[in-house]
């Protein structure tokens, strides 16, 4: 299974980036992919919920391996036979500065096949959304209220 992914640094601190990454509501307001986003529970391994994204639609999600303050796993089945499991994950980079990045990888009977077809261009969205974050923990992005932070 190959995993594609994307990262950058951000100026701000981990405990920052961690803080606006596990509250799902500050999504749509630096990734912009992500329409809607609700969770039936905590942000905790195995909670699920619903996503809506401009290029997908609305998908069932589940939370896997969720590591406080250091990264989780959201996986959904956008595709037939195929699991997509998207890894987030923030390390500090000393006191004022983290290093963020997301991967995708693809699994299930069609899964490599998805990989090959689409993982490059997938990962490649990942820039714009990993900008968008490092902005929001900077505080330099507007928040989903229309104000700054």
């Amino acid at each position: 299974m190959a995993t594609h992914e994307r990262s950058r640094e951000a100026n701000a601190p981990a405990e920052r980036v961690w803080r606006i990454w596990s509250d799902p509501s500050t999504w749509p307001s630096w990734n912009p992919d992500v329409v809607a986003i609700s969770l039936d529970g905590p942000f905790a391994t195995g909670t699920t919920g619903k996503m809506t994204t401009k290029a997908g639609g609305t998908h069932a999600i589940r939370l896997a391996e969720v590591q406080e303050g250091r990264s989780f796993q959201l996986e959904t089945a956008p595709v037939p036979l195929a699991t997509f499991a998207f890894r987030c994950a923030v390390a500090p980079r000393g006191d004022h500065a983290s290093r963020i990045s997301q991967s995708v990888t693809m699994r299930g009977p069609l899964g490599a096949i998805f990989s090959a077809m689409m993982g490059r261009r997938l990962a490649d969205g990942f820039e714009p959304l990993l900008g968008g974050m490092a902005k929001a923990a900077a505080g330099t992005a507007p928040d989903h209220d229309g104000g700054s932070r």
